[in-house]
């Protein structure tokens, strides 16, 4: 049975989704990262900003978005979407191809469109500090929020996270052996 995810992206018509190619995604100078993915026209909160398509590769790179278990996306546009912790997007994956949904409204040409990395990625290739926040977070994929216990930043982010890092995540905690506050396993 489809989750309510995979729903979501099934009710969305196809002439719904801009193509990569569209006339309003741009690169524009970054606030946060060098340079980042902007639009010509305002967004309306729930609405689609953009479908990316590109390459499949079976390994992650610095310049991908993780669309399944093994397979990960890149393109010109994907390498523009840099991370925030208080995003303004966050991506579907239909196929082979991502949609950007805005959270919130995104301003003309003055808002970047930017995702939560550990909403798309399970493990990044490369781990950073983030430069949105006054104290930087370590941005390192589902998993690490997993691993560190971040349970409260999980719940504000689960709603958006793609279900397969959630799937994921729920397989590798049942094939861990639960571990009590003596150290030992169960």
């Amino acid at each position: 049975m489809p989750s309510s995810r995979s729903r979501e992206i099934q009710s969305m018509a196809q002439n719904d989704y801009p193509c990569e190619a569209s006339n309003w995604l741009f690169v524009g100078p970054s606030k946060i990262n060098g340079s980042g993915l902007f639009s010509k026209k305002t967004i309306s909160s729930g609405a689609v900003v953009g479908r990316l398509g590109g390459t499949v590769l079976k390994a992650p790179n610095r310049r991908t978005i993780q669309i399944d278990r093994h397979r990960h996306l890149c393109s010109g546009h994907i390498d523009f979407v840099n991370h925030s912790c208080r995003p303004n997007a966050y991506v579907r994956v239909d196929s082979e191809t991502i949609v950007l949904i805005a959270l919130k409204q995104i301003r003309t040409e003055s808002d970047e469109i930017m995702i939560d990395y550990n909403c798309s990625e399970y493990s990044l290739a490369e781990r950073f500090m983030c430069r949105c926040c006054p104290i930087p977070n370590h941005i390192a994929g589902y998993r690490y929020l997993m691993e560190t216990k971040q349970h409260e930043y999980l719940s504000r982010i689960n709603p958006f996270a793609l279900s397969h890092l959630v799937q994921m995540a729920e397989e590798e905690c049942l094939s861990r052996p639960e571990v009590h506050d003596n150290g030992h396993a169960n």
